[in-house]
């Protein structure tokens, strides 16, 4: 029992320590830095124009290739304990980037500051860097080929980060102990992306009012978005010039058509045979009635031209719009007709 108790003290002892030294660690990396979006800004060097920090974080915003780009970053101390060889590391991966950092500059894409004991004491200096809005090339993967490193044209995730941390060699982090929030990010795009994306969508839009949804529209957008716009507006054009072929044609609109003259050649037979006298003994209420069932068909007809027509106007197709004009213009005849076999029914009716 005596051992059983001693053993109980030591592992007891042991959980303790390992407690107290999780929570030591917790204090030890406990956020000691923090960044003032709403005072911090970026300025626009070509254009002049100035935003908020927190105005160019969002997820959609793009900066055009070659643009330069100057940022005015406040960090301060949250009053959190720093230990003496805590660092700031400054990381960017625009192009020709120039930092200032209180008096000090560098022209890397990776600095490192707030360097000594010194330097912790005082305010923490605001960070600045310019540089020039990358081309937005962008690694990509190809399938079947994902063990290659290869490059596409895209919208390039381009950052600023700042890292709390430690070094050894005082030129790279060793430790991380606070990435400070929110980290810069926008892409890097140019107009003609812009252009290529709105035609590529144009043309993919007109082949779905044709055809419907198939995969191969989803593989072009895929080949967009891994990197290879150019490939994805040529094949997006040619998809739709094929789907002008593929597309169903409206048998159904010449059958209707068909049908509607039927009805109204038959209807009109039927006038002309009992107003010359023909058809004496014949039941006249019964052929009215059978008159307005055909004009309510008419009219139900005229509702699915009227159906077809509208998908027609939404085409990008301009010989599919003026198709849609003829069928509603159609459309209202077809209206005038079944309202004079209407009449028709009317007058046999008071005829009898």
């Amino acid at each position: 029992m005596r051992r059983v108790f001693g053993a109980l003290c030591v592992l007891l002892v042991v959980l303790s320590l390992a407690v107290l030294g999780v929570g030591v660690g917790a204090a030890a990396v406990q956020e000691v830095l923090k960044l003032d979006e709403k005072k911090s800004y970026v300025r626009n060097l070509d254009t002049g124009i100035e935003q908020n920090y927190t105005d160019i974080l969002d997820k959609d915003k793009e900066q055009l290739e070659g643009n330069m780009l100057e940022f005015h970053i406040y960090v301060s101390k949250t009053g959190n304990p720093i230990l003496d060889d805590y660092v700031l590391e400054l990381r960017t991966n625009m192009d020709s980037p120039e930092w200032k950092f209180g008096d000090d500059l560098s022209h890397s894409a990776n600095w490192i500051v707030w360097k000594g004991t010194e330097a912790h004491e005082h305010v923490v200096p605001k960070v600045i860097l310019s540089g020039e809005v990358p081309k937005p090339i962008m690694k990509v993967k190809e399938p079947g080929f994902e063990a290659y490193d290869l490059y596409g044209i895209g919208e390039k995730d381009v950052y600023l980060e700042l890292t709390v941390g430690k070094t050894r060699d005082a030129a790279t982090l060793e430790t991380i102990i606070q990435k400070l929030e929110p980290t810069m990010t926008f892409k890097s795009t140019n107009e003609a992306i812009k252009a290529t994306k709105r035609e590529m969508d144009a043309n993919l839009e007109a082949a779905k009012a044709k055809i419907g949804d198939y995969r191969l529209e989803e593989d072009i957008k895929e080949l967009y978005e891994a990197g290879h716009p150019g490939w994805a507006s040529k094949l997006s054009e040619h998809y739709n010039e094929l789907s002008v072929g593929a597309e169903p044609k409206p048998v159904g609109l010449y059958a209707i058509i068909a049908l509607m003259l039927g009805l109204i050649l038959g209807a009109g037979i039927v006038y002309v045979y009992v107003s010359r006298g023909g058809g004496k003994g014949m039941d006249l209420s019964e052929i009215s009635s059978e008159l307005d069932d055909t004009s309510g068909r008419i009219a139900d007809k005229s509702s699915a031209i009227n159906t077809l027509s509208t998908r027609f106007a939404r085409s990008a197709d301009e010989e599919q719009r003026n198709t849609a004009r003829e069928l509603l213009k159609i459309r209202a005849s077809l209206n005038e007709l079944a309202n004079d076999i209407r009449t028709i029914a009317d007058r046999i009716r008071g005829s009898r």
